[in-house]
């Protein structure tokens, strides 16, 4: 079985209070509590992911390497990917597809709209945008990456932290 737990990043500097580049804006107080919070509840439901995949902008980093934090005794790789910035579904589609097939567990960090698109895409209906700092995680049995948008995947938990308040 195949599980991709899609996150989208922890909440960030207001873009319009900031003089930096979008890239450079770092997670609020409050985002890296959620990201604390979300990193423990994964660890919990899910022992250990393969890889951690994310957006080079530094709110997503951030956000990858403290939920990555939450699972102590076996922390993931984290992969920057430079295709995760802002990026459109078929963009997204080149880098799950090429996810290494021993891999059967990994974690996407990214932005909205594109995260909430792609859980759209693979589960097959649509739902409400992830607000910051959520998680969807996804599972397709028996199958591979290369599969990943020819079948749909099973929404198997749903993470956000106005809900786990």
């Amino acid at each position: 079985m195949k599980r991709l737990i899609l996150v989208r990043h922890a909440k960030a500097e207001a873009a319009e209070l900031v003089p930096k580049p979008d890239r450079e804006r770092t997670l609020t107080e409050r985002g890296r509590r959620d990201a604390e919070r979300l990193g423990a509840w994964l660890a919990e439901h899910i022992p250990s992911v393969d890889a951690i995949v994310a957006s080079p902008a530094r709110r997503t980093l951030e956000t990858a390497r403290i939920v990555a934090a939450g699972w102590s005794t076996a922390a993931p790789l984290i992969i920057e990917e430079p295709t995760l910035y802002l990026p459109n579904l078929e963009e997204i589609r080149a880098v799950v597809e090429t996810l290494s097939p021993e891999w059967n567990v990994v974690a996407l960090v990214g932005h909205n709209p594109s995260i909430s698109d792609l859980r759209d895409a693979l589960v097959g209906y649509p739902s409400e945008p992830m607000p910051t700092c959520a998680a969807a995680v996804l599972e397709l049995p028996d199958s591979s990456w290369l599969d990943a948008f020819r079948r749909r995947w099973k929404l198997a938990h749903a993470w956000s932290p106005k809900e786990r308040s």
